[in-house]
């Protein structure tokens, strides 16, 4: 299946694809959503094994509360249009595993421009997920905790918070804009 191509461009394009395979998690969805095929990295992301996963629907990836909604609906008529979709997905792995992925659908389409299925290629960042969510979590807490106060380079003030504000007195409004002189004269301890 060159589609025209010259047989030295034809290995080029399957090498590429090789190369794709080894390195990203791939499935391949009819464009009613029925799985095709997935490779050995999808599999091993979401906990599967492939005969549990072809021939059944996309949907079973995809969290409960999303799965009969407008947007999910919508998300696959974009692809039977033909339109890709990327972004950072929630997904469902085996046993109710949460796995996060950072993904692109992409609809394949037959030598008349008519998309006939559609391939996701996809990198499982559950852990870096995990890990922003975990950092978040630190800072929120250090805000909490602590009065923060925030400044351009230049001692102009960009944000405090309720803390700081609490501690000295004012209110965002009062201060947000104006100089760190705002607070007077102040020495360092030595």
């Amino acid at each position: 299946m060159s589609f025209g191509l010259s047989s030295s461009k034809a290995r080029d394009a399957l090498a590429q694809v090789d190369a794709i395979g080894k390195s990203q998690a791939v499935i391949e969805f009819s464009m009613d959503g029925t799985v095709v095929t997935a490779n050995r990295n999808f599999l091993d992301a979401l906990g599967y094994q492939l005969s549990e996963i072809v021939g059944k629907h996309h949907s079973m990836f995809v969290p409960p509360g999303l799965r009969d909604s407008a947007e999910y609906r919508a998300f696959w008529t974009k692809l039977g249009r033909g339109e890709f979709d990327a972004a950072r997905y929630l997904r469902i792995g085996k046993g109710g595993r949460e796995v996060w992925l950072q993904a692109s659908y992409n609809p394949i389409f037959d030598p008349n421009g008519k998309p006939f299925k559609v391939v996701k290629f996809a990198t499982n960042v559950t852990v870096q997920k995990l890990k922003n969510a975990d950092l978040s979590g630190q800072i929120e807490a250090i805000g909490k905790s602590q009065a923060i106060i925030e400044f351009k380079l230049d001692g102009t003030i960009i944000h405090a918070n309720e803390n700081f504000l609490r501690a000295l007195g004012y209110t965002l409004g009062e201060i947000s804009g104006r100089l760190k002189s705002v607070f007077g004269e102040y020495r360092e301890a030595a």
